[in-house]
């Protein structure tokens, strides 16, 4: 079957469920899949699990590495070939913040948007992902492979359900990580560095201040250092600046009356792909080496959180590989043009596919700003992410295997 005959198909599928597959959206945001809360991870696997099996996917719920919420693994296709395509996104979201102008869980429609808690990070691309297997179980496709989805319940501890999977050794050709790309494919992105600097004051009475070293008032020059050119090295290279940084949690303090004698400083460091997290750190006890230098009461360690080192968050190189060229070709058939190359700024689990073997790339539905108040995903976008997944599913095994 040629691929022009495979997108009509898909689109016209697509075009007669389109109010069922955004209803199935709904739901699916509808259930507050909030990052560590179990019983209610569970139950966003199932959902899933559950949606796959009634359209004769072959589902199931395997370890994902957090007891009680399983991954959800999908395949559809031909097993016998060997040949295998994997589609992977996570469930879990974050928590919404209070600053919502409705119930973030009642998940309306306006304007051609779905709303609520995760639309866009990433429901709408692992809802497309999970509705594109089923349009292939539905159309019987593909032939000649497996198309494998992979949905994860932890993913914000570094990919721990997509290492999981991997752990097996399975083989497949290529990948697509569903995370929002504004439908752009997203062929490099940018590693995290999640470092916790520990200030070392000395303890004393508010009324005897110039006995103690107050540690909290020492984040001020900390601050002031991480915010300079010289650290984030604006318009660095072609990825943009080498860090992005974000002074994310402070805590210190014992009683209101008492000199401060410690402060724990949570740093979250974006970098280009030309930086790596070792240099990250260096560059940060750089910093508190040349403030200790300058106030010898300035006293701080840095340390990388545990999820780093367990699960390392690396940065991607612009991948060119076959898969970039067929996304782009699914998405030119529906958009009339090629999909954009970016730099992902945040982190899909695309760089935990690479290491294992398999070359991929990022696309989905929804901005690439993963998280705000109201949050939303277009339902054009996340339709579109359906034709595509499916038509680049479909149309994979008719060349030779990569």
């Amino acid at each position: 079957m040629d691929k022009q005959t495979i997108a009509k198909r898909v689109a016209d599928h697509v075009e007669k469920n389109r109010d069922a597959m955004v209803e199935f959206l709904r739901e699916v945001v509808s259930v507050p899949s909030i990052w560590g809360d179990v019983p209610q991870l569970a139950r966003m696997g199932k959902v899933l699990h559950d949606k796959l099996a009634a359209s004769g996917v072959r589902a199931s719920l395997p370890d994902s590495g957090t007891p009680g919420a399983p991954n959800v693994l999908g395949r559809v296709g031909d097993p016998s070939s060997g040949r295998r395509m994997l589609f992977c996104g996570h469930f879990d979201v974050y928590p919404p913040s209070r600053s919502w102008s409705f119930d973030p869980f009642s998940v309306p429609v306006r304007d051609g948007r779905v709303y609520g808690p995760g639309s866009t990070d990433m429901k709408g691309g692992t809802t497309a992902m999970i509705v594109a297997a089923t349009v292939l179980a539905e159309l019987g496709l593909p032939k000649g492979g497996e198309i494998v989805v992979l949905g994860v319940p932890n993913h914000f501890e570094g990919g721990e359900g997509t290492r999981r999977y991997l752990d097996a050794g399975e083989k497949h050709e290529a990948g697509i990580v569903c995370e929002p790309t504004d439908l752009d494919i997203c062929s490099s992105q940018r590693g995290i560095l999640y470092m916790t600097v520990y200030i070392k004051g000395v303890s004393a009475h508010s009324t005897a201040a110039h006995m103690g070293v107050n540690a909290i008032e020492k984040i001020v020059p900390l601050i002031a250092e991480l915010k300079k050119d010289s650290f984030t090295k604006p318009g660095h290279d072609s990825y943009g600046p080498e860090k992005i940084v974000n002074v994310s949690m402070v805590k210190g303090g014992l009683r209101r009356c008492l000199i401060p004698e410690t402060c724990d400083v949570t740093v979250d460091v974006r970098f280009s792909p030309s930086a790596s997290a070792a240099s990250v750190l260096a560059d940060v006890q750089a910093i508190l080496d040349k403030l200790h230098a300058a106030d010898p009461t300035f006293n701080a360690t840095v340390e990388p959180e545990e999820t780093c080192i367990r699960n390392p968050r690396s940065a991607m190189d612009w991948v060119r590989h076959p898969i970039v060229d067929a996304v782009s070709a699914s998405h030119a058939a529906f958009a009339g043009k090629e999909a954009a190359r970016a730099c992902h700024p945040a982190w899909p689990d695309t760089p935990v596919m690479i290491e294992a073997g398999i070359p991929s790339i990022t696309y989905g539905p929804g901005s690439k700003f993963c998280y705000w108040d109201d949050e939303y995903v277009s339902i054009e976008e996340y339709l579109q992410a359906i034709r595509v997944y499916a038509t680049t599913a479909a149309t994979w095994f008719e060349s030779a295997p990569r």
